[in-house]
C-alpha cells in the first residue's frame, strides 16, 4: 500500500533551516516577509570564541517552532494579548561565506548580503557571530531614512580604539554611530565593571541614551519608557549577554546582574510597537558554552517575539 511521503513541515527532523522555512539563495528569485541570514563570524572576539556556530545552533533549536512557517497556518496565538502574532512568511537565505583572517572582505560580503535582502523590501532577521557584525550590517542601510539603533547589551561597545583595534566587538556601536544616517544609539542593560568613564562621556556627548541594568531592575521597563525612541525608524541589535548569565550562559563575555526574559521582552515590545522596526540582529550566542541549548532557545524566542510585534493581527 502506497503512503504519502510528503513532509508536513511539523517534524523536528530533516533539514534544519530557520523554522523549517524554505532555504533560498540570495541571488535567486524569491519573496517573503522575513529573511533569516546567518553570519558565522567571530574573528573580532576578545575573550572566548565560538559564536561562529551561533546561526547553526539557533537553526537547530528553531525546528521546534516549525509550525510558525507552515503556509496554511502562519503565526502563533499570543496568550498575553489574545492576538495572532508572526503572521508573516519566512525564508532562510543561508549563511554569509566567511574566510579566515580576511575580515574586510567578510565585512563587505555581509554588507552586500543584507543589501540584497533590503533590495527585495524584505525584513532582515540576522544572527551572528560576534557583535562586530552589526557595523557591516548597518552599512547596508546607506541611502535609507535616518535610523535610531536600540542596543540590548551588557557592554557599551563604544571604545574608539583597543590596542589599535577599531572594528572589534568592543568598538561596534562607536563605528555604527559614525555612519551619517544613524541619528542616535539607545543602549539598554549596560552594567559591565569594565565600562570606562571616558567611553560613557563620549557616548553621552554624541547624543546617545544609556539605561543601565540596575535602573531597569529598579523602575521596570515601563518606568524607563520615556527614554525610549518614539515614531522613529529603529534597528535593534540584541547581544544575548544583555540577559543574566543564569538564564543565558552560552555567551563569551557574561556579566552578572543582567535582564530577565520578561524585562527584555517588555522593552522589546515598547520599542517595536512605538516605532518602525527596519531590522534585527541577535549576536554573541556561543553554543560551545551553552547548557542544554537554553541560550539558543532563549535567543530564538526573543527573535520570534520581535517578529511577532511587527507582524500581528
Amino acid at each position: 500500500m502506497a503512503s504519502d511521503t510528503k513532509s508536513l513541515g511539523l517534524s523536528p527532523f530533516g533539514v534544519a533551516s530557520f523554522l523549517k522555512a524554505p532555504l533560498v539563495d540570495l541571488d535567486d528569485d524569491w519573496s517573503a516577509d522575513v529573511a533569516f541570514l546567518g553570519i558565522p563570524f567571530d574573528q573580532a572576539t576578545g575573550f572566548r570564541p565560538g559564536t561562529r556556530f551561533g546561526p547553526r545552533a539557533i537553526r537547530d533549536i528553531s525546528v521546534r517552532l516549525s509550525a510558525l512557517s507552515a503556509a496554511d497556518c502562519l503565526g502563533y496565538f499570543d496568550q498575553r494579548s489574545g492576538r495572532t502574532r508572526a503572521t508573516c512568511s519566512f525564508a532562510d537565505t543561508g549563511d554569509v561565506d566567511m574566510l579566515p583572517l580576511l575580515w574586510e572582505r567578510n565585512f563587505d560580503l555581509i554588507t552586500q548580503s543584507v543589501a540584497a535582502i533590503l533590495s527585495k523590501r524584505v525584513f532582515p532577521l540576522i544572527v551572528g557571530g560576534d557583535h562586530s557584525v552589526t557595523f557591516p550590517i548597518m552599512r547596508a542601510y546607506a541611502g535609507h531614512e535616518p535610523i535610531t539603533v536600540v542596543q540590548f547589551d551588557a557592554h557599551l561597545d563604544y571604545r574608539d580604539d583597543a590596542g589599535g583595534v577599531r572594528y572589534g566587538h568592543g568598538n561596534v556601536l562607536r563605528r555604527v554611530r559614525e555612519l551619517p544616517f544613524i541619528e542616535q544609539v539607545v543602549s539598554l542593560g549596560i552594567r559591565s565593571l569594565r565600562t570606562r568613564r571616558e567611553d560613557l562621556e563620549v557616548h553621552a556627548q554624541h547624543g546617545n541614551v544609556l539605561v543601565p541594568a540596575w535602573d531597569i531592575h529598579a523602575k521596570g521597563p515601563d518606568g524607563i519608557s520615556d527614554l525610549l525612541p518614539r515614531n522613529r525608524n529603529v534597528y535593534v541589535t540584541f547581544d544575548i549577554d544583555a540577559l543574566d548569565p543564569g538564564i543565558a550562559p552560552g555567551t563569551g563575555t557574561p556579566e552578572v546582574g543582567g535582564l530577565t526574559y520578561e524585562q527584555a521582552r517588555r522593552l522589546l515590545e515598547l520599542v517595536v510597537t512605538g516605532n518602525r522596526l527596519v531590522g534585527f540582529d541577535m549576536v554573541e550566542v556561543n553554543p560551545s558554552l551553552d547548557v542544554s541549548q537554553i541560550t539558543a532557545l532563549l535567543a530564538l524566542q526573543i527573535m520570534v517575539e520581535a517578529v511577532g510585534f511587527v507582524f500581528s493581527r
